[in-house]
């Protein structure tokens, strides 16, 4: 069942309302209706809503300017989007001051509410996320004190124990789905393949033959792939000066490009909208390695996502730092497998070759190597910053469950 998301609309004239409640009754809202300022505080007390639809123009002794203030100052503000009519236009400008998302023009239209709802409850997603990771960022710096050295000796104690599982996941990778493995099996099968009459050619199908191609194809791409780390490794690259807005576009850019990948099993792929205010900050970039980097990111992220979920792209500036966190739920194996990333394993997961698991996602075409996060750490190194693999609450199930959700952030300097 489509989770409802919770809408206040505080509305007085009841032709409007009723005109709301008619474009809204087959879309995933669970409405509450109030026309005053006191109903529809008492209501938001009750439920704390997280889009609020209200009309600037209320009668009585609070108008829609002063409710938007005290929604404002509540505990967990919602996302507050105001019904105006051409004759209060004037007040655009003061509710935005004062903290609204966006407007609508009355006499509304389906497509603009339906539009500008959807954004808000995107923005009311991902408001409540950065808040939570804002929240694991403190507790993280005190966690690292308090268990780094706890950390290392697990890490030393495990060593031996990790090196073994290396030389099991390089021949995994190796030996499972497209590339290497396949094509010597390819290989080996042309050897039965029948000949000519003369005996001078074998006489190969088309289906195994595209089947070596296809394959040689992703050997191709191990080769490209490992040039391009030694690359990495080895040598600067020019980074240039490109603006965070810039950045956050080239994100959205990638989601677009990778929605025949998200609709594979249902993914949803949601970036937060970024305030004006850091649009003009400016960064050092490649944005070639970086486009890869962040695309092999979501792809991970949906590769052990569970089906018809969200995976979450939030940019941010933060103390001098361009933030960028890629969050997703995990996958639930079952009771004796693993669940998420482990604690122990946060580190581990950037060396070439780990694997968590052996399975293989053949239906994203990438290569299956246990390269990917390699990479992406070493692009992030290039640009002088920091990646980091941890996992930040979620408070927003129906259930009322918290859930932790895995969180690969990443820290560029501005």
């Amino acid at each position: 069942m489509e989770k409802k998301h919770s809408l206040l609309i505080i509305e007085a004239d009841p032709v409007q309302q009723a005109l709301l409640e008619r474009i809204l009754s087959n879309l995933p809202y669970s409405l509450s209706l109030a026309t005053n300022a006191d109903d529809a505080l008492a209501a938001f007390g009750k439920v704390n809503h997280e889009v609020v639809l209200c009309d600037v123009s209320l009668a009585g002794k609070q108008t829609g300017g002063e409710v938007l203030q005290a929604l404002m100052n509540t505990a967990q503000p919602p996302v507050v989007v105001m019904l105006i009519s051409e004759t209060d236009l004037p007040a655009v400008l003061d509710t935005m001051r004062h903290g609204a998302f966006d407007y609508i023009l009355k006499p509304v239209q389906p497509a603009d509410v339906q539009h500008v709802l959807e954004r808000a409850h995107n923005k009311a997603v991902t408001d409540m996320l950065r808040k939570h990771i804002e929240q694991e960022r403190a507790q993280r710096v005190e966690q690292q004190l308090a268990t780094r050295r706890i950390t290392d000796q697990l890490i030393r104690r495990q060593a031996n124990k990790l090196s073994k599982a290396m030389f099991s996941n390089v021949h995994t990778s190796f030996t499972q789905g497209r590339g290497v493995g396949s094509l010597t099996t390819l290989v080996s099968m042309l050897g039965g393949s029948p000949l000519s009459a003369d005996g001078a050619n074998y006489l190969v199908s088309k289906e195994i033959l595209d089947m070596i191609f296809d394959n040689q194809n992703a050997v191709s791409d191990m080769i490209e792939i490992f040039g391009e780390l030694h690359l990495l490794v080895s040598q600067d690259f020019a980074r240039y000066d490109v603006t965070l807005g810039e950045f956050h576009k080239i994100i959205q850019d990638i989601i677009y490009e990778l929605k025949p990948f998200s609709a594979l099993r249902g993914h949803q792929l949601l970036l937060n909208e970024l305030p004006a205010a850091f649009s003009g900050v400016r960064l050092k970039l490649n944005w070639e390695f970086m486009r890869k980097a962040i695309r092999e990111l979501l792809l991970n992220a949906m590769k052990f996502s569970p089906e018809n979920s969200t995976v979450t792209v939030l940019v941010e500036h933060l103390h001098a730092r361009a933030l960028i966190t890629v969050l997703n739920r995990p996958i639930h194996l079952g009771t004796d497998e693993i669940t998420g990333i482990p604690e122990e394993y946060r580190k581990i997961i950037f060396e070439p070759f780990f694997r968590i698991t052996r399975v293989v996602h053949e239906q994203y075409r990438t290569l299956e190597y246990g390269l990917g996060l390699t990479y992406v750490d070493k692009v992030v190194q290039m640009h002088k910053g920091n990646i980091f693999c941890t996992s930040v609450q979620d408070y927003s199930a129906d259930s009322g469950i918290v859930e932790d959700l895995v969180a690969f952030e990443i820290e560029l300097p501005t």
